[in-house]
C-alpha cells in the first residue's frame, strides 16, 4: 500500500503530533533547532556581490547617489544593447550591385544564384 502525501498532509500531521508532545520535550527540540541553526554554516559574499550590495543595485539601503548610478549604469546598458543591435544589423546587409552587374553583362550565369 502506497500513500501519496503532500506538503499540506505532511504539515497537517506533524502539527498534530507536535502538539501531543510534552513540553518539555518540546522546549528540548526548539533548543536544539536553535543551536543547529547557529552552527550553520555562513555563507560570504563574494567579492562582487559585497561591491553590489554596497552601491544599493541588490541592496534596499540606496541613497540618491547610487540610484543616479543605477539609472546611469541602465541607461549606459540600453545604448550598448541598442548599438550592438543595430551594428549587428548592419552586418548582415550585404552590397549586391557587383553580383547584379555581373549576372546582368552575363559574366555569371544566372542558374548559379538561383534557388
Amino acid at each position: 500500500m502506497r500513500i501519496k502525501l503532500n506538503v499540506d498532509d505532511i504539515g497537517h500531521l506533524l502539527e498534530g503530533s507536535s502538539s501531543k508532545l510534552a513540553p518539555a520535550t518540546a522546549d528540548k527540540l526548539y533548543l536544539a533547532r536553535r543551536a543547529a541553526l547557529q552552527h550553520q554554516r555562513i555563507k560570504h559574499p563574494t567579492v562582487v556581490h559585497a561591491w553590489l550590495d554596497e552601491l544599493g543595485i541588490i541592496g534596499h539601503h540606496a541613497s540618491h547617489q547610487h540610484k543616479a548610478l543605477n539609472w546611469g549604469l541602465a541607461a549606459l546598458l540600453a545604448v550598448v544593447l541598442i548599438g550592438g543591435v543595430g551594428y549587428w544589423q548592419n552586418t548582415f546587409e550585404r552590397d549586391h550591385s557587383e553580383l547584379d552587374i555581373a549576372i546582368l553583362t552575363d559574366d555569371l550565369p544566372l542558374h548559379m544564384y538561383v534557388d
